[in-house]
């Protein structure tokens, strides 16, 4: 029974670094200022430390940063203009949806580290912090590289190069 329980520990934790990669690809599409960066790193520490009691505040967190977003109509500059505005909410809800599915997998993975030795327990808090960090930044670098082919970079490259003829 043991072996399940850390494969199941292990399965959760690799979907868990998948989703935050896929987040950090999103934040930097977004153009996110680098103090929400800053706070969503918080709110993975948070979470990992408190466990189950971070559902609530961090979905809250969550929810008020995607209202932001539609309140403030931020899209990404890769997004065609010509598109129909419903996809856009279609994948402002999607994003939403797996960020809640994160902070429940990131919740049980700090709960399960929480019954852990007091050592084991932060160093162990302390290395998968770091490795969330890391893919964050990861899928951010992933979108700098333009990543993946079937977005539309030449609008990307088209916008950017207006916004500097400006300057």
């Amino acid at each position: 029974m043991k072996h399940r329980a850390t494969l199941a520990f292990i399965c959760r934790l690799a979907v868990l670094g998948v989703g935050i990669g896929l987040w950090g690809w999103w934040l930097a599409a977004l153009a996110v200022p680098p103090f929400a960066t800053v706070a969503i790193g918080l709110l993975l520490a948070y979470g990992l430390a408190v466990g189950w009691g971070s559902v609530v505040p961090t979905s809250a967190a969550l929810s008020m940063a995607i209202a932001l977003v539609v309140a403030f109509d931020v899209l990404p500059a890769f997004w065609p203009a010509n598109l129909h505005y419903k996809y856009w909410a279609y994948t402002v809800l999607l994003l939403w949806a797996i960020g809640l599915g994160l902070v429940g997998l990131l919740a049980g993975v700090g709960q399960r580290l929480g019954h852990r030795r007091s050592l084991s327990r932060w160093g162990g808090r302390g290395i998968i912090w770091a490795s969330l960090l890391l893919l964050l930044w990861g899928g951010a670098t992933l979108y700098q590289a333009q990543w993946p082919a079937w977005v539309p970079w030449d609008n990307l490259v088209t916008q950017q190069t207006l916004v500097i003829n400006r300057l």
